[in-house]
């Protein structure tokens, strides 16, 4: 199985989860959206062998895509200087999924907030693992 790296694209962190060889999704500790963003990416490139990166685009209900979108579509810019494919996903409802998970069990609202853009980023690699395994 090809490793992954999902990325939830956001103003002051960005959320990240990885696949493993089996395919078990893990969220990773977020990245500040500050100039040493690429150099972290990099580093988890490196650490984790990833072959490919999945960044979430905000799309809304009516399947429009959200003016957020075109901040990611920038970003997606600059993540090929790492050199890897890059594929968008809708985004849609996963950080609203994310919350609901972590009231699931049990994690104060005080500690949700770094939490949810790694986690909403695991959900995006679920969804996609979902998706290619019925391809």
């Amino acid at each position: 199985m090809t490793n992954i790296l999902a990325i939830d694209y956001g103003a002051k962190r960005i959320g990240l989860a990885v696949n493993n060889m089996l395919g078990v999704v893990s969220p990773l500790d977020f990245v500040k959206n500050d100039s040493g963003k690429l150099a972290g990416l990099k580093q988890i490139i490196r650490e984790r062998n990833i072959q490919k990166i999945i960044l979430g685009l905000p799309i809304a209900l009516s399947g429009q895509e959200e003016l957020a979108a075109q901040k990611v579509r920038k970003f997606a810019g600059e993540l090929t200087a790492l050199g890897l494919p890059v594929e968008f996903i809708d985004e849609r409802l996963s950080t609203v999924e994310a919350h609901k998970r972590m009231l699931q069990y049990g994690i104060s609202a005080k500690n949700r907030r770094p939490l949810a853009d790694s986690l909403s980023a695991g959900i995006l690699l679920e969804k996609y693992l979902q998706y290619a395994a019925k391809k």
